[in-house]
């Protein structure tokens, strides 16, 4: 090869020389110098220059930008938003000055003396429930979505006719098919986002949309926004100035119909401020006067519990001073009034908003054991632990009665957690399984944590986001939509699968919800049996007789004194081994099967 084929064949290779690759220098500082101190280039007009790029520096820098959004990406995990080693979370107190604060020489139960090695016993509370169930009281099962949607309600009939008489109307009074329609239309809004409210009447900016104006004159729906209360859902001892009555409604209703878990969590709360709905973490940490927080106790599936609003005011601003005392003792009352018909024994898995030394501490007292996330410099925290450098993917521990505090360093930042639960730390304190694992109390907090974030996401996605909808009427549609989230979570655990037939989603559930509303759609699928239903209606009694005149009846199963299965007799005479809970208590083998259809399939066969 000649000398200049071989020259050509170098000029052609990309360069190997680190310090003109942009992607080995992308993080090096660049050095900027006025061109006045060269009057050679000063007076050059850079702009008219004959100057050719070089392609392969070209083809680095593009692969560089184009690497850059994917690799943050990747990066991203779900306790990204919790890591607590960033510069915003140091002490930073409404109005901070450097003068010297003094306070009396007590013991503070808040900020106790830390350890490095467990010095008491750890807690052992039991778990104590009514019968030993938990769910749904009464074991009642239904397979139509309408109906759990109704259980919320209580009786659907009687609650739209009381709250069709608490409506402040000055056009006539209305009536409870009136307020269904009302309430309908309202959720719908959640489904069709429009930016206006005359907008779903305007059948010319989209065409062929006439769907609202068929049910309801648009003011007629203002006035019916703008006469709604609740207060006829209110018992009349409790009827107060700044209550809230379709929370109570709320809290009541689930409080008489469903018996909690041992896990709950105390998950982020949601804040309504300025007409929008938004994530306590996902806003900056700043006092936002006037604003509206949700505070909420959910189960794992981010089945909602118990709610507590809060009207934040401009006196309650020394409550809100970040990583103080008073901040501690605000919210350790809030997660109490939560908790305070739901002790002995459960473990609360706090999210990062709620977390501390004190709430675990007056959690210790009613018997319940707390785990959660920890602002790295939340008022009781072991200071020691906190300024302790470690490796990556190391912990470290420090132990206060009758607290675990750990720190977790996973890549730059660390994460701060605790426990007062003697099971979690046992299962924290095993080593780890993987080089690169989390540690396994991380793991359980993210899995407890993890839906109940999802769930709230659902929530708000499912806002009106109409611009002139009033500030209250939005709560009152966010907690409609509540009601319809926490039918569809029974739904899906109580619900009976039939072959065949898959369980709607949230979506499909809600469609089905609204359609019942409008009266566009009937309740045709039939309930499943329980001897309660079978007491209430005579006619089902008259369908299920024989022609000897026996009346067949759906019994759980006891064997030896304990709930049993037996295999469903008419799935497996077609050839599927199915097991049920329930059996005819009437036919003389007492055949297992299952609610629906086969109760209903084998004793028509019967018949014939």
């Amino acid at each position: 090869m000649s000398s200049s084929g071989r020259k050509r064949k170098q000029q052609l290779k990309p360069r190997q020389d680190e310090h003109r690759s942009p992607v080995k220098r992308c993080s090096v500082e660049v050095k900027m110098e006025p061109l006045d101190l060269y009057p050679s280039l000063a007076d050059y007009d850079l702009s008219t220059a004959d100057i050719k790029p070089d392609l392969t520096e070209l083809q680095l820098q593009l692969a560089v930008e184009q690497r850059r959004p994917s690799n943050q990406g990747s990066n991203r995990c779900e306790f990204d938003q919790h890591e607590s080693d960033s510069d915003e979370d140091g002490y930073s107190e409404l109005n901070y000055s450097a003068a010297d604060v003094f306070c009396q020489d007590d013991p503070d139960v808040y900020d106790p003396n830390w350890t490095s090695h467990q010095e008491e016993t750890r807690l052992l509370f039991k778990f104590l429930t009514p019968n030993q169930q938990t769910g749904l009281k009464g074991a009642k099962r239904f397979q139509c979505p309408q109906h759990y949607f109704n259980q919320l309600l209580g009786n659907r009939s009687k609650f739209f006719a009381s709250l069709s008489q608490s409506f402040n109307l000055r056009g006539g009074a209305t009536n409870s098919e009136e307020v269904e329609t009302f309430v309908a239309l309202s959720l719908l809004m959640g489904d069709v986002k429009l930016n206006q409210l005359a907008d779903y009447w305007n059948s010319s900016i989209y065409h062929g949309f006439s769907g609202f104006a068929g049910k309801m004159s648009l003011d007629r729906y203002r006035q019916l926004l703008a006469g709604i209360n609740f207060e006829s859902l209110m018992p009349e001892k409790s009827k107060e100035k700044n209550d809230f009555p379709l929370v109570n409604f709320i809290n009541e209703r689930m409080a008489e119909m469903y018996v909690c878990g041992q896990q709950l969590v105390l998950s982020e709360p949601i804040t309504l401020w300025k007409g929008r709905f938004s994530i306590m973490e996902d806003l900056p940490i700043r006092f936002r006067c006037n604003s509206l927080v949700l505070h909420m106790l959910t189960e794992q599936s981010g089945l909602v519990v118990k709610l507590k609003p809060e009207i934040v005011r401009r006196e309650d601003s020394d409550a809100w001073v970040r990583n103080s005392r008073k901040l501690v003792e605000h919210r350790n009352k809030l997660a109490l009034k939560l908790m305070e018909d739901h002790r002995g024994g459960r473990t609360v898995y706090a999210s990062k908003f709620y977390g501390s030394y004190g709430l675990a501490f007056e959690m210790a007292k009613q018997n319940t054991y707390c785990t959660g996330l920890l602002d790295r410099n939340r008022y009781g925290n072991s200071k020691a632990l906190v300024h302790q450098p470690l490796t990556t993917n190391r912990i470290a521990t420090s132990y206060a009665p009758p607290l675990m505090m750990g720190k977790w360093r996973r890549r730059e930042k660390c994460l701060y957690f605790f426990s007062s639960d003697c099971l979690a730390i046992y299962a924290k304190e095993m080593s780890m399984q993987k080089t690169n694992a989390r540690p396994k109390l991380i793991q359980e907090l993210d899995f407890q944590l993890k839906q109940g974030s999802q769930s709230r996401q659902q929530l708000i996605q499912y806002q009106p986001s109409c611009q002139d909808l009033p500030t209250d009427k939005k709560m009152v549609i966010f907690l409609l939509n509540m009601l319809i989230y926490n039918a569809h979570l029974l739904y899906l655990a109580n619900a009976q699968t039939v072959r065949g037939v898959r369980l709607k989603s949230y979506p499909e559930f809600r469609v089905a919800i609204i359609k019942s509303l409008l009266r566009e759609e009937q309740i045709t699928e039939p309930v499943t049996v329980s001897p309660r239903k079978i007491e209430d209606k005579p006619e089902k009694i008259k369908e299920k007789k024989t022609a000897a005149g026996i009346r067949h009846e759906a019994v759980l199963i006891q064997h030896n004194g304990k709930p049993a299965k037996k295999n469903c007799r008419n799935c497996h005479k077609g050839g599927m081994l199915q097991f049920s809970k329930y059996m005819c208590a009437s036919c003389p083998d007492k055949p297992g099967l299952c609610q629906e259809p086969c109760f209903r399939l084998w004793h028509d066969q019967i018949k014939k």
